[in-house]
């Protein structure tokens, strides 16, 4: 079963023309870029929580820039403890059209956690700038060991 979640929350036109926030694009993107998030995991290479993030974009970008955060399940909500600052990529660098990243979150041995993880990507294409987010979460708890 495919586990990783594409969900285009926001497919926004930012600032390129005085046209409502929501327009449609002329060239389609919402089908050809987007945003992918793995399932947060343990790494016993690490001792810590990964999650692979994936901004990407079939047709050429100007810059892909992709950003996550982690954070697992308390009693009061989510709780932020992991995060990955903004990274962008500009031609001609090899990954401007699918760029990867792996947000890492500490795990202390023994405790169990159910991890939600967001991503949070923008292309920059000709003929405008596009946002997008996904997340993945654990239905189960994580033990670290």
């Amino acid at each position: 079963m495919h586990r990783s979640l594409v969900v285009l929350l926001s497919l926004v036109l930012l600032g390129m023309s005085p046209l409502p926030a929501l327009a449609a694009p002329t060239a389609g993107p919402s089908e050809d870029c987007g945003v992918r998030v793995n399932r947060p995991h343990f790494s016993r290479q690490y001792s810590e929580i990964h999650t692979r993030i994936e901004s990407f974009c079939v047709v050429p970008a100007l810059a892909n820039t992709v950003s996550g955060k982690t954070y697992r399940s308390r009693f009061w909500g989510w709780e932020l403890i992991g995060q990955t600052a903004p990274v962008t990529t500009k031609p001609p660098g090899a990954f401007v059209q699918n760029h990867r990243e792996t947000v890492t979150a500490p795990c202390e041995p023994g405790s169990r956690y159910r991890y939600r993880t967001e991503a949070f990507g923008t292309v920059v294409l000709p003929n405008g700038t596009y946002s997008a987010s996904a997340y993945e979460e654990n239905d189960q708890e994580i033990q670290c060991s």
